[in-house]
């Protein structure tokens, strides 16, 4: 078979991603006898770069120029052309979307914060005025890493968020994001103005996100969470630690602060991540889990993440059969790439097609 693969290896500062999937893709692939064929996106004739393929993958990131590509193609590729792709929609459709995540947790009936998503301004603020119970955390649709996550303390805090999201919009929560782009915009206006000139192009500088407007999103906050933990579910297999809060924070997600003892996971975590996987269909799964009144809940889910935090666990939980509720999960012990998980399941489902 044919694999198209379109590169990650986007470059950084200092050289090329240091967490790039595509290159150990192509590796494994190419280990399994199969062909990689390299296609660009960003060109026009992508669909004809496919011609004798069997499979594309790509793994996109959430950065608007990516996800707009991604939310228009690989639909088509998937549906249209008939070929398997990685990741399939039933495993990225909601990617870096809390709100559509909101809906599809309380569909599936998976334990979840509960959520409330406004997209009237009154209703908003009467509802903080009268209902909403404080703390309460408030959120942009988008957002990785804890970026866009806020602590609300008191109805008039939530007042004025609901405000600036229906009356301007926003970018980002962070006061030091939001600092960031003043900067560059004020340093544009200033080199830039002498420059203009009837049919010019005015270079604005792009927010890191997505602009946010008409809309309020706000999550039950869950006190006494010191950590959250992180379960990545690939087929069979679950890989697990936890994430502790950045100092003074409530916020876990990007603290870098992981510990990947497997004795310290509570193997609850472990059951929710092959349940969600299982009730949604995903090829791959990564799941943020607290703990609400000493039950597990999800708060969040990601096709992508870090490789290398997947990489450095000890091992990972095999369920045996389908019965993410009861049935037997075993430990294997040895560290695992998770792109070989992921080729070898996407490997089996696209030659059992």
């Amino acid at each position: 078979m044919i694999i198209a693969i379109q590169s990650d290896d986007f470059p950084w500062p200092k050289g090329a991603h240091p967490d790039a999937s595509a290159p150990r893709w192509a590796k494994a692939i190419e280990a399994a006898g199969h062909e990689v064929r390299w296609v660009d996106v960003y060109q026009p004739d992508i669909l004809r770069q496919l011609d004798g393929c069997s499979a594309l993958m790509w793994r996109f990131a959430h950065v608007t120029d990516m996800r707009q590509i991604a939310r228009r193609l690989l639909p088509v590729v998937e549906r249209d052309l008939g070929l398997a792709v990685y990741p399939d929609q039933r495993t990225s459709w909601h990617y870096d979307d809390k709100i559509i995540q909101s809906y599809l947790f309380e569909a599936h009936g998976i334990p979840a914060p509960r959520t409330w998503v406004w997209y009237d301004r009154d209703r908003a603020m009467e509802w903080c005025k009268r209902e909403a119970e404080f703390p309460i955390v408030a959120k942009l649709w988008a957002g990785a890493g804890s970026v866009n996550v806020k602590l609300i303390r008191s109805a008039s805090e939530a007042q004025a968020y609901v405000a600036r999201m229906f009356d301007c919009g926003t970018y980002a929560l962070e006061s030091e994001s939001a600092r960031g782009f003043r900067t560059r915009l004020k340093r544009w206006l200033k080199t830039g103005r002498a420059r203009l000139r009837p049919g010019a192009v005015i270079d604005l500088p792009e927010p890191y996100w997505d602009t946010h407007y008409r809309y309020s999103l706000f999550q039950q906050w869950l006190p006494g969470n010191e950590f959250d933990t992180r379960i990545t579910v690939i087929g069979d297999r679950a890989f697990g630690f936890r994430r502790f809060n950045r100092p003074g924070d409530f916020r876990a997600s990007g603290s870098g602060s992981i510990d990947w003892d497997p004795q310290k996971v509570d193997p609850q975590f472990v059951r929710l991540g092959f349940k969600i996987s299982r009730l949604l269909g995903t090829q791959s799964c990564a799941m943020d889990g607290l703990y609400r009144d000493g039950e597990p809940v999800a708060c969040e889910i990601s096709y992508t993440y870090s490789s290398k935090a997947v990489h450095q666990c000890p091992g990972h939980w095999r369920l045996i059969g389908d019965d993410y509720e009861s049935g037997e999960i075993e430990w294997c012990e040895g560290q695992m790439q998770p792109e070989s998980a992921q080729v070898q399941r996407f490997l089996q489902r696209l030659e059992n097609r």
